[in-house]
């Protein structure tokens, strides 16, 4: 299917999700990332099924906002996905709006371990994605910390590691000493 002919098609996975309401509603569990087997992307993958950089870069900060520190083990951060108890081949997260604190963007995404290009279907819950052209950074930083990351965290990276912290200290307090010998030149 052409890009054109998709702008004006159905979200196919906003249906199939549609069809689940009420009675019939699916059933999520949510699991560390780490835990849970995704089909590997590349870069090129991702860019395939965005426009441009805007996404990408946009997503590697949504990324950073979704990590936690492991309820289990103070040393680990994680991050969290869903996992549809009555279908294997569904995930999302969870993502806090950048415009309102009140406010998340469920993002799920429909794969097949079996395809070279695995990623079948997305649907995010933000303004922008009920559409089948291209993809929202929720759901770009979904696919990419499962595909691409392989679910692995910098943890030397995250703001809030340890570690990270110490160092930030550490640096606060060589600068204030270096304040107090210039207030004695003074």
């Amino acid at each position: 299917m052409q890009r054109r002919e998709m702008l004006t098609t159905e979200n196919r996975l906003q249906e199939r999700l549609a069809k689940h309401t009420g009675t019939t509603s699916l059933h999520w569990s949510k699991h560390n990332a780490a835990n849970f087997q995704f089909p590997p992307l590349t870069e090129e993958n991702i860019g395939d099924l965005t426009f441009g950089s805007y996404q990408i870069r946009m997503a590697k900060s949504d990324i950073i906002e979704h990590i936690r520190q492991s309820q289990t083990n103070e040393e680990e951060m994680e991050f969290i996905v869903e996992l549809c108890n009555e279908h294997d081949d569904l995930v999302r997260a969870r993502f806090q709006s950048r415009h309102s604190n009140n406010k998340n963007h469920i993002a799920t995404v429909q794969f097949d371990h079996h395809k070279q290009q695995p990623i079948d279907a997305w649907y995010c819950t933000c303004s922008t994605d009920a559409r089948e052209v291209d993809i929202c950074s929720h759901i770009t930083a979904l696919l990419w910390h499962l595909g691409v990351n392989t679910a692995v965290i910098a943890t030397d990276n995250h703001p809030l590691f340890a570690s990270r912290l110490i160092r930030a200290i550490d640096d606060s307090t060589h600068f204030s000493e270096n304040d107090s010998s210039l207030d004695d030149l003074s």
